[in-house]
């Protein structure tokens, strides 16, 4: 992985956040935003697989995993 495809990672997780973002922000507008409600444990279950996502890419940073780039 390259430091760009880690970029580009990043990105599209940081995305997917804000999109759960303003979806909890409807629901908690709304007084739906408990763990009783299953469309909230989805995007709280969602939002810890993202979170899971960011730290394994920053570990495979910090451990060197990435390939250098291609000339």
């Amino acid at each position: 992985m390259t430091l760009d495809q880690y970029n580009e990672a990043v990105k599209k997780i940081v995305s997917e956040q804000q999109k759960i973002a303003q979806t909890t922000a409807q629901l908690a507008m709304s007084g739906q935003a408990s763990p009783t409600n299953p469309q909230f444990m989805t995007l709280m279950t969602s939002q810890w697989g993202l979170v899971q996502q960011v730290m394994k890419l920053n570990t495979d940073l910090m451990m060197g995993v990435m390939a250098p780039p291609k000339m």
